[in-house]
């Protein structure tokens, strides 16, 4: 995968973050907290952590990059 489409996947990755947070707050605005499971919140953390940390190991970050060049 090249570094453009790479950084690209990384931008759709957060901005589903983005929806999945979005949705998870209407979603209790809209309804009654008490009607929700723990386990809701819990799958809707764990899904934010791990979509963001994919979408931000996906991003190079180009001053690292010329650290390791310049050593």
């Amino acid at each position: 995968m090249n570094r453009k489409r790479q950084e690209k996947f990384a931008d759709l990755l957060l901005d589903v973050v983005k929806y999945i947070i979005t949705a998870g707050l209407l979603a209790a605005l809209f309804s009654d907290f008490g009607r929700w499971e723990w386990y809701a919140y819990v799958l809707l953390a764990i899904s934010v952590v791990f979509v963001t940390a994919g979408g931000l190991y996906l991003y190079e970050d180009e001053e690292k990059k010329n650290v390791v060049k310049n050593d």
